[in-house]
């Protein structure tokens, strides 16, 4: 029997509470409500990492995002406690994925969302690679 790959350690851990401004008309997180929460998580981890957003707008680098998805899984209702696990997808010279594990107070996984950045040289816009300060946070 193959064993199945042991889930890489959660790089971090946010949590928010679905408000009436998540909600849609079905009475469900709204999709791209799924996307800010999981950008929310992201500016987190950046923080708590000493890589704050207004810190890497003043840097050399930047890392827009060139590639989003994700996976609904189950509904996330208005009050719902919704915990984010970020983990490393992958991560390359000049880029990084994430993923994003939504779970809510009854340890269901409501979605899950991947985020891949590339790293641009701010001046020129070229891929360059990915600067030590981001890349020690990820691995």
């Amino acid at each position: 029997m193959a064993s199945s790959p042991i889930p890489p350690k959660p790089l971090s851990k946010y949590e928010f509470t679905a408000r009436i401004h998540d909600i849609d008309a079905a009475g469900v997180l709204f999709f791209a409500r799924n996307l800010y929460h999981a950008h929310d998580a992201y500016e987190a981890f950046l923080m708590h990492n000493n890589q704050s957003i207004s810190t890497l707008l003043n840097s050399d680098f930047i890392f827009p995002i060139s590639r989003t998805e994700a996976d609904f899984k189950a509904p996330v209702f208005l009050n719902d406690h919704i915990t984010i696990e970020i983990r490393l997808n992958e991560i390359k010279e000049d880029e990084f994925a994430l993923d994003y594990h939504f779970t809510n107070q009854a340890d269901i996984l409501c979605s899950t969302t991947l985020t891949r950045h590339v790293c641009l040289d701010r001046s020129t816009h070229k891929r360059t690679n990915l600067p030590e300060s981001i890349r020690s946070i990820l691995v």
